[in-house]
């Protein structure tokens, strides 16, 4: 049961991983102006983001399953290891960079989840359902400290150049830092889904599935489940847009493993066997931990295309330029549709070149010895 609910729970964070990356995709394409359950909506007609949506679905199923056949620590951390494969999904598909301290925060929320998993590989799995009234005070309590969060992330968010509008600044380590925030505030509520989610699977491996299904509709577990899930997804996508998909799902997989292994020994009273169980289970929290706040400093790296996103078939892109200007003779000669353009400025040669929309709108400067650099950004 342990080996087979492991399997299940390792397959339930790659088809997360596949509907992260789908999302994303989606989601960096569409009204980029638009936030919360606006951008659901907008999704919504996308038929890719449905995909996603679809293979979430079917991870959440997978996952049910597993928190039936193995304990609540060791599905946790095991889903969060299955969601390793966004990394080559970010950088193949979605044209992501990583920096060495986000892929070592990544590794670490990884490998803490594989030392909590060994930890708690010894707890017994338990199948007595909650009450209701203890699953409103799990519910409030993650609605209270998600929101708490995501203010977090909205607040940093709102200090960014563009008054915050989702797609922008995406090199920018505020906006990662707010992504990471977004991303810790959906794992709060993905620890509650988790919960809900065991308790229905208890139903049914107690009941049969009617009988388990029929039993669990009484009661508040898949209402309070859809509530999250639908919350959690409209700050996930924002999310999506401010860091990268494999940073994020590691940042949400972490406290929502946290949450989960919680929930595990304070409402269901699994405990850990000998010395060495209750090391590796608190120290793979600490390092889960660790990889996140890394995850959340870590900086872009220093040459970085700052957008090429593609909006409804139009795409744009904008390259920072790291050089200085260098002294020296002056350079001239044709422009895009348009004669060369040279001579002294400031006591020194100008150096004229092309810009991606036919203009020549970058100027290097010798003034006083100093070297000046300006972009001028194509607008639509």
């Amino acid at each position: 049961m342990l080996v087979l609910g492991s399997l299940l729970a390792l397959a339930s964070g790659m088809l997360m991983a596949l509907a992260a990356a789908l999302e994303k995709y989606e989601g960096m394409r569409t009204a980029l102006t638009s936030k919360g359950f606006a951008l659901l909506a907008a999704l919504s007609r996308r038929p890719l983001w449905v995909v996603g949506i679809l293979a979430s679905a079917l991870g959440w199923v997978v996952e049910t399953a597993s928190l039936v056949l193995a304990p609540v620590p060791v599905v946790a951390t095991l889903r969060n290891a299955g969601r390793g494969v966004l990394v080559p999904f970010g950088r193949g598909w979605l044209a992501e960079r990583f920096g060495r301290a986000e892929m070592t925060g990544i590794v670490l929320t990884i490998l803490g989840g594989a030392i909590t998993a060994f930890g708690a590989s010894g707890a017994a799995t338990r199948r007595q359902p909650l009450g209701d009234l203890t699953l409103l005070e799990v519910a409030a309590g993650c609605a209270v400290f998600a929101a708490i969060v995501a203010e977090v992330s909205r607040r940093i968010a709102d200090d960014l150049p563009g008054g915050g509008v989702a797609g922008t600044n995406l090199e920018s380590p505020r906006s990662k830092a707010a992504g990471i925030a977004a991303g810790a505030a959906v794992g709060v509520l993905f620890a509650g889904t988790g919960i809900y989610s065991k308790e229905i699977g208890d139903r049914i491996a107690l009941h049969g599935l009617f009988g388990g299904l029929g039993g669990a509709f009484v009661t508040p577990d898949p209402y309070l489940m859809v509530a999250s899930t639908i919350w959690a997804q409209s700050i996930l996508q924002q999310a999506f847009r401010r860091a990268n998909a494999a940073s994020v799902a590691s940042a949400n997989a972490s406290v929502a493993s946290t949450g989960l292994i919680a929930a595990g020994f304070a409402l269901y009273g699994q405990h850990t066997d000998g010395t060495i169980g209750r090391i590796a289970l608190f120290g793979g929290i600490v390092v889960a931990t660790l990889g996140t706040i890394m995850l959340a400093a870590s900086r872009p790296p220093v040459q970085a295309t700052l957008a090429s996103v593609e909006l409804d078939g139009a795409a744009t892109a904008e390259t920072t330029s790291l050089e200085p200007a260098v002294d020296g003779p002056a350079v001239d000669g044709p422009a895009v549709d348009g004669p060369a353009v040279d001579g002294p400025a400031g006591g020194g040669p100008a150096v004229a070149s092309r810009s991606s929309n036919g203009s020549a709108d970058h100027e290097g400067r010798r003034d006083g010895g100093a070297g000046v650099s300006r972009h001028a950004t194509p607008r639509d």
